[in-house]
């Protein structure tokens, strides 16, 4: 949905920043309106005259935050569009840290046209499409990203390094949380932690293969479908493990058995040729359980914090739905995650 109301001064910035990214005078901008979703950016939708006096459309997004950490995760986003702009992302037109109109990151891309749904109520033949654009992202050389997106490592070394990020987050994992809760997931990170020590040795795990470049968080929000589906929201780009990226499309989106098998064929057909898919497809298995644990942990901090400032009668703006919404999504998560654990269903 496209909100038209907006803040006198914000209208006036987005379209001073629109103006310089696109290069065009103030006066060719016809419209700006935002859009509703966006839980750490402003999201907006920009259009304008072009040379030809055809209506053009952008997308202009605006950091709510600004500190280091929040500036480096916006320019390593702008250095992932750069690199996939036209193959599997929308093409990044402009990138500023801070500008004459923000003092957050704002960036300026296309538009692309197309709709989103639950990718586990589409057909299989589009998510076979999904699958193929997602081997097209980990296929790409990942040499000239080192330096944005981090160091080169290996399959295990990352695997290492996701467990214990993704286990740092268990101090959330307090009060006012329900007690039942709290057990469920520290059981869940025990055992999770105890097969990471067998799982660690695994041929598939030993491999030495490089690391690939990850869209970070394939689901309902960040894939336009239209012709060919197109990922954005690329924030949480890294160099990964494919098989992380696809275990958590799978468990996040609940792809159901045959829609499972139609991303596996988008995704044979259009992978590199180097890649070994019997390992990918194995250390899928164990990726599904982490990473399982890590979005609850992730909807666990929300739904602290949302409580937490509701008790203090202060406002949290990346965590504006009510409680009752953050905590749904965690129960959901431990409620497909304790199975794959050998836990109660």
């Amino acid at each position: 949905m496209v909100l038209g109301v907006l803040d006198e001064g914000r209208l006036a910035a987005v379209r001073g920043y629109a103006s310089d990214a696109v290069g065009c005078a103030l006066d060719r901008i016809t419209e700006v309106s935002r859009f509703e979703d966006g839980n750490r950016h402003a999201v907006y939708k920009v259009s304008y005259l072009d040379a030809e006096e055809a209506i053009t459309h952008v997308v202009v997004r605006v950091a709510f935050g600004g500190d280091p950490s929040e500036c480096a995760q916006a320019a390593r986003e702008g250095r992932a569009l750069e690199k996939f702009g036209g193959l599997a992302a929308p093409v990044l037109y402009d990138f500023r840290s801070t500008s004459a109109w923000f003092e957050t990151p704002a960036m300026c891309m296309q538009f692309v046209p197309g709709h989103q749904q639950e990718l586990s109520s589409a057909r299989p033949a589009a998510i076979e499409q999904l699958g193929s654009v997602v081997a097209e992202v980990h296929g790409q050389p990942a040499d000239d990203l080192v330096e944005a997106l981090g160091e080169a490592g290996d399959i295990a070394s990352y695997a290492e390094d996701r467990v214990r990020s993704i286990l740092s987050g268990l101090p959330w994992v307090r009060g006012p949380l329900p007690a039942e809760v709290q057990v469920r997931l520290r059981r869940a990170a025990d055992e999770l932690e105890r097969s990471w020590g067998t799982w660690r040795d695994a041929e598939s795990f030993r491999t030495g293969e490089g690391l690939a470049p990850l869209h970070g968080d394939v689901a309902l929000g960040n894939v336009l479908w239209g012709p060919n589906p197109v990922l954005i929201d690329w924030e949480y780009t890294r160099l990964g493990d494919p098989a992380d990226e696809i275990a958590y499309l799978f468990d996040q989106n609940g792809l159901d058995a045959a829609q499972r098998e139609a991303f596996w064929r988008g995704y044979r057909a259009s992978a590199s040729s180097d890649m070994r898919l019997d390992h990918v497809v194995d250390r899928v298995e164990w990726w599904e359980r982490l990473t399982l644990l890590g979005s609850s942990l992730w909807w666990v901090e929300r739904w602290v914090r949302r409580t937490e400032a509701d008790a203090a009668g202060r406002d949290d703006p990346e965590v504006h739905r009510e409680p009752a919404y953050y905590a749904d999504h965690v129960f959901r998560r431990l409620d497909r995650l304790e199975p794959l654990l050998g836990g109660p269903p």
